[in-house]
């Protein structure tokens, strides 16, 4: 009986060895280019779970190769390339295989199906099982790298279709990684308009972090509808005011930079005398405050007079040396660029004592010198290709 009992264990042996008997799930991958689902353990999750597309798959895996860093896989790399671009993802048709790649353990894996949602997805905005899913990953997720890129997908979610809106909301104002909710607040406004106005401005004022503040307000940009045009440009004003640099700076720039409806025009006047006060002060740190300025002189609706002031407060900036490094260097742009004594201007701050200062007059001054050189020889080279021009055309006119 012992000896029996010996050869059948040793017979199953042989034949799990061989693999016969085995499921097909035991016989490797799908052929390339295979758009079958996947097989898998039930209990997989991730790139591994079962009814994922086994072409998505395939594709993923070969980008999980590519070079990876503080900010995720390097976009340039051409695996990535290749997932991003490939038809097999377009219109949301992959949605649920990235949100099952959300549920895996890897933060790589996690990162990309969030970069592949955020670019080409679609689905998952107005679908509620699939949305429910992402944010059960995204209330629990706690890797500043994936919650950077996974805030955004939750931002792209459609509140009234899936009836979410409270529990995103909630995240937008509590979520413990900040990376998860400033790339929310970039996003759920525009994908939601109206509704989310006076909620993302509320943030926009009273958060306790100035970066996501920053965030909530920079939203307006493009989330603002445009019946709320001119209200974002008033707000935008009031926040140059504000305490936090980078808040008052980044709305500086807002106010001056914004397109719609041909700017905010009723707003430029007042922003100029508000950097300009700051400016002879000595107090402008950021370096946005100074590309308000750049910005606001090129506006196609900017008066001469707008102009013409907004480069006088630029050298107010640049002049006061109390005013940061960087804001001065930025401001010597304009000045150098419009200034009729730009040149003269970048010779003397040379000896700026801000080695900021001083490293931006020696390279706008040398790309002033290169591109003097450069239309100086621009005659010359015309002159000569002149004479093979009139040979060609000599040689034409003597053709039968």
């Amino acid at each position: 009986m012992n000896m029996v009992s010996t050869r059948v264990i040793a017979a199953i042996a042989l034949l799990a060895g061989l693999g016969l008997g085995c499921s097909k799930g035991s016989s490797g991958p799908d052929p390339a280019g295979s758009a079958a689902p996947t097989e898998a353990k039930p209990s997989a999750k991730g790139i591994e779970a079962a009814g994922n597309d086994a072409a998505v798959v395939e594709l993923a895996k070969k980008t999980l190769g590519c070079k990876w860093g503080t900010y995720g896989f390097d976009s340039m790399c051409p695996e990535m390339k290749a997932l991003l671009e490939s038809d097999l993802i377009r219109e949301g048709k992959a949605d649920a295989t990235f949100v099952s790649f959300l549920e895996d353990p890897n933060e790589q894996v996690r990162w990309l199906g969030s970069r592949a949602l955020s670019q080409r997805g679609k689905a998952f905005r107005n679908d509620k099982a699939l949305a429910e899913r992402i944010l059960v990953v995204a209330e629990g997720e706690a890797n500043k790298t994936v919650a950077q890129e996974l805030g955004g997908v939750v931002g792209g979610i459609k509140h009234a279709d899936t009836g979410l809106g409270e529990r995103i909301q909630g995240m937008a104002k509590n979520h413990p990684v900040q990376q998860m909710r400033t790339s929310l607040l970039a996003r759920m406004l525009f994908s939601n308009g109206e509704t989310l106005y006076d909620f993302v401005k509320d943030i926009a004022t009273n958060d306790k972090d100035v970066v996501v503040r920053k965030a909530a307000m920079s939203a307006f940009w493009t989330g603002t509808p445009p019946t709320r045009a001119a209200e974002s440009c008033k707000m935008w004003l009031g926040f140059v005011d504000d305490a936090a640099d980078d808040v008052s700076g980044e709305a500086a720039y807002l106010c001056s930079f914004y397109p719609q409806g041909g700017g905010c025009k009723a707003e430029w006047d007042p922003l100029l005398d508000k950097i300009e006060k700051r400016a002879k002060e000595g107090t402008i740190k950021s370096t946005q405050m100074a590309s308000a300025l750049f910005y606001l002189h090129r506006q196609p609706g900017a008066s001469d007079a707008q102009k013409k002031r907004a480069l006088a407060v630029a050298r107010a900036i640049l002049e006061t040396r109390t005013n940061s490094g960087m804001a001065r260097g930025r401001a010597l742009e304009l000045v150098a660029e419009k200034d009729p004594d730009g040149k003269k201007l970048l010779v003397a701050m040379q000896e700026d004592p801000d080695v900021f200062v001083k490293r931006r007059a020696k390279d706008l001054a040398d790309k002033a010198g290169k591109s003097a050189d450069e239309k100086a020889k621009a005659p010359e080279a015309d002159k000569a290709k002149a004479p093979a021009a009139d040979k060609a055309k000599t040689d034409a006119t003597k053709k039968p």
